[in-house]
């Protein structure tokens, strides 16, 4: 005969609420400890509050426009005479009148002008030069009628003279005559044997700047 005996079990006591914080809490308590740590150190001293580099600046932008080379040319040299160019040439100035030398005036004498010179010549016969003076002060504007201006050359002309003779084509002809002035890049040093074409030509060669004014004579047959 088997006896059963009764087994009396002992329930746990019931659990009571637990004091151990949750891992949000002590999260919270080491970042605040952190951040106390951080604000001082416990010897009194703060720490200073964060530097930052300056803003970086940008050099000031050069606005000024550099100046462009200058296009404009240098004013040509300018001869007027007492007659408009291609004109008739006044009596007065040829072998049937006084025979005198024109007035001429000019401008815009090149700053590099060492000399100037005056030269007539007879575009229907170039072989004949009507007059050559050279010499003259690149300063000097121009001549008054007949003037040989002080300190300047003249030349023999093509009739072996060192003065000026005027237009005198042959009678029923009319022949065309060129008044020129030149400005020089060097003083005239010609031969003694030089004829008034090769001064001339002499004169083309060192002339910066020229200038003519043409007129036109005939002589009734």
């Amino acid at each position: 005969m088997v006896t059963l005996a009764t087994v009396t079990t002992r329930q746990p006591p019931p659990r009571t609420p637990s004091h151990r914080r949750s891992p949000a809490v002590v999260t919270l308590v080491v970042t605040l400890g952190v951040v106390a740590s951080g604000c001082g150190s416990g010897d009194g001293r703060t720490l200073d509050p964060p530097v930052f580099p300056p803003p970086a600046t940008t050099a000031p932008v050069d606005t000024t426009v550099a100046a462009e080379p200058s296009d404009v040319a240098p004013v040509p040299l300018q001869l007027v005479a007492p007659w408009r160019d291609g004109a008739e040439i006044p009596a007065r100035h040829t072998c049937d009148g006084e025979d005198v030398a024109p007035a001429l005036t000019w401008a815009n004498v090149p700053a590099d002008a060492v000399e100037l010179a005056i030269t007539v010549t007879d575009l229907d016969a170039p072989d004949f030069v009507h007059w050559v003076v050279f010499g003259i002060a690149p300063d000097t504007t121009g001549l008054a009628e007949g003037e040989t201006p002080a300190g300047a050359t003249l030349w023999p002309n093509g009739g072996g003279s060192p003065a000026y003779v005027g237009p005198c084509p042959p009678e029923g002809d009319e022949h065309r005559y060129l008044f020129t002035v030149h400005a020089l890049n060097q003083q005239v040093e010609p031969a003694d044997e030089m004829m008034a074409t090769e001064i001339i030509e002499i004169l083309n060669l060192t002339s910066v700047d020229q200038s003519s004014v043409s007129g036109t004579y005939g002589r009734a047959g």
